[in-house]
């Protein structure tokens, strides 16, 4: 169920007199709606008074809350009646679509209250009827007390105000006041007609409520109009809201008796606690000869102190040059450690560079290691065929040795007998025999150095 807050009315919720106050204006409304008529029933909050016009033609009423339309929907939905979300600011409806439009205890929750006035007179046929009330600023305000404002109202109007603000919007307006009156009521048990005596009271300074007709059209209804509940019942109402007095009553006097016990106790403690500052006054006398005392040997303990903290301060400003001087230093180591790390980050890639070719060498090493065992063991096959194949040469070059021997020896033989000859020859070109013949162009000529030339 949806929870009553202030801000809408809901039945079951609120005490009867409230909730007959606000169907009043719905009963009084029934009067401008004609069979078959369209009815718009803007803010219409829990929906208890739109469902008042089911019997007249088709029904909406639209709220800005969506569970307040929720609640109307499941509480009050009938055939002719339907409840949509929309803002009374900006009705969702086309222009001339309604003979009726009431807006009760809605204008002054709205905070651009004159576009409601500008939207119903755009939806309101040429004839139709806007019904629209307010409570009175003046009265709401002393009826609420200690209540303060309404938190729920943007702006609330006294008489002339809220009829100059309807006039502003339509040229025919009809003002009402509305109160919640005391009457005397004397009912057969079956009654055959009604009469009522009702002067009303028109004075719009002393009225609970204004209630207006506004339209394009004249209003022709000018009546007093009063509604009388069947369930009203005004002086048992009040007796009961007396009888919740007294009791609201008996029970402030019960706290009262409480507050003066208390208030008996607090004023024992009260002498007790004065007897006590009387004990710490005197207490305090000796405290304070005791703290000047004090005070004395304080002080000279404080200018001891002072020379101390002067050559504090001294050592903290050598301190503080020689915290400059290191974070100087220590910045620069910084640098100098960042360019080191940036080297040895350097030098663990290159590691890693070498170690990654290294592995690369060993592996090729590896192969070509085995390449040369398997080389080396065709060699060795080799040298061994070699061998063999060399002492067999040996043996050849051995032979060929005797016979070079053998050769040499008759190279040795010719070469002397060549050494003679070439004697011989050197002792025939050197007689005078020859050296004549040479002269005389007679005989052949020789060489001394061996050759015959002709």
């Amino acid at each position: 169920m949806t929870e009553f807050t202030g801000e809408r009315v809901i039945p079951g919720l609120v005490d009867a007199d409230l909730l007959n106050e606000h169907l009043a204006r719905y009963r009084f409304a029934a009067r401008f709606a004609a069979e078959g008529c369209a009815v718009l029933d803007a803010g219409c909050g829990s929906g208890y008074g739109t469902a008042e016009f089911s019997q007249v033609g088709s029904v909406t009423g639209i709220d800005i809350s969506s569970e307040a339309v929720y609640h109307a929907r499941e509480n009050f939905g009938r055939v002719a009646v339907r409840f949509l979300q929309a803002s009374s600011e900006r009705l969702p409806f086309a222009d001339g679509s309604f003979d009726l439009v009431t807006a009760f205890e809605v204008i002054e929750h709205v905070e651009r209250w004159p576009e409601l006035l500008e939207e119903a007179r755009r939806v309101l046929k040429a004839t139709g009827v806007l019904l629209v009330s307010t409570p009175n600023k003046a009265y709401y305000a002393e009826s609420r007390g200690a209540a303060g404002p309404n938190p729920y109202h943007f702006h609330e109007f006294e008489y002339e105000e809220f009829q100059n603000a309807l006039y502003a919007v339509f040229p025919h307006v009809r003002m009402w006041t509305q109160n919640h009156s005391e009457a005397i009521v004397f009912a057969p048990m079956s009654p055959a007609a009604e009469v009522l005596e009702a002067g009303g009271n028109a004075v719009p300074e002393q009225a609970h409520f204004f209630l207006a007709a506004c339209s394009q059209a004249p209003v022709n209804l000018n009546e007093v109009y009063a509604w009388m509940p069947s369930n009203a019942n005004l002086l048992r109402e009040r007796e009961r809201h007396i009888a919740k007095l007294e009791g609201e009553l008996a029970q402030k006097d019960h706290w009262l008796r409480q507050s003066l016990e208390s208030h008996a106790e607090l004023q024992r403690a009260h002498e007790e606690t004065l007897a006590e500052l009387k004990r710490q006054n005197q207490w305090a006398e000796q405290l304070n000869q005791e703290m000047e005392e004090r005070s004395a040997r304080m002080l000279a303990w404080i200018h001891q102190l002072e020379q101390r903290i002067a050559g504090g301060d001294r050592e903290i400003e050598r301190l503080n040059v020689q915290a400059h001087e290191l974070e100087a230093d220590l910045a620069t180591r910084t640098a100098w450690g960042r360019d080191l790390q940036l080297e040895i980050d350097r030098l663990h890639a290159y590691r890693e560079q070498l170690e990654a070719e290294l592995n690369a060498q060993i592996g090729r090493g590896r192969l070509e290691i085995e390449r040369l065992n398997a080389h080396r063991e065709q060699l060795e096959a080799d040298l061994a065929a070699r061998a063999r194949w060399g002492q067999a040469l040996d043996a050849q070059l051995q032979e060929r040795s005797q016979q070079l021997l053998e050769l040499g020896a008759q190279l040795k033989n010719v070469e002397e007998e060549r050494a003679r000859l070439e004697e011989e020859r050197r002792l025939i070109a050197d007689s005078k025999w020859v050296r004549l013949g040479r002269k005389l162009n007679v005989g052949p000529e020789v060489d001394a150095r061996g050759a015959d030339r002709e």
